[in-house]
């Protein structure tokens, strides 16, 4: 699905560059993904080397650059060349449809970096991928999430109980997505 050449996989937004993620990235990741506030509603542990940082690069973000199923872009911030989370589109190829999910560094949480980067990959989602319907799912606790997947133009679609067991416990969570018409192209650029 992701056949393209290196070029078409950098997104630049006023703030941001969104990039295809490379091994020399692991000591960045590891600094956020080993904060357990930073993965309190992740899918995932905290790393707690920079091993489990390895392990993800080579098992999770490659294979998914090899698979063609998806993207996982590194976020860097274009101040400081920083890399600074992740923001990625899991595809369901036949359907022409994505989930889209993320993570940011503490540090840069409340400045509207996540929307940016976020309405940035729906757009390529849309643009690129040509998907029909990016969708994203939320804990119902994750106040933040919710309200970055609102600014980043998607619409809540209700709340599926019981839907994610992990870290020891179920979670609701809500479900929200866009899909592309006219109207939601002409937002995303």
């Amino acid at each position: 699905m992701l056949d393209l050449p290196e070029q078409f996989l950098i997104v630049q937004t006023p703030r941001l560059i969104l990039r295809k993620l490379v091994i020399e990235d692991a000591e960045d990741i590891f600094a956020y993904a080993s904060d357990p506030q930073v993965t309190t509603y992740t899918l995932w542990e905290a790393h707690q080397s920079i091993e489990d940082t390895y392990e993800y690069l080579n098992n999770i973000a490659f294979e998914l650059y090899r698979s063609g199923k998806g993207i996982d872009f590194g976020i860097v911030e274009k101040g400081s060349n920083k890399l600074i989370g992740t923001c990625g589109l899991h595809t369901t190829p036949i359907h022409r449809r994505a989930e889209l999910g993320y993570v940011l560094a503490r540090d840069y949480w409340g400045q509207g970096l996540m929307t940016e980067a976020a309405q940035a990959a729906i757009s390529f989602g849309f643009h690129v991928m040509q998907l029909l319907r990016i969708q994203a799912f939320c804990a119902v606790e994750n106040v933040g999430s919710a309200r970055v997947l609102e600014k980043a133009g998607m619409q809540f679609e209700g709340i599926l109980h019981n839907y994610v067991f992990t870290k020891e416990r179920t979670w609701d969570v809500k479900m929200y997505a866009v899909v592309r018409s006219l109207d939601c192209l002409s937002n995303y650029g």
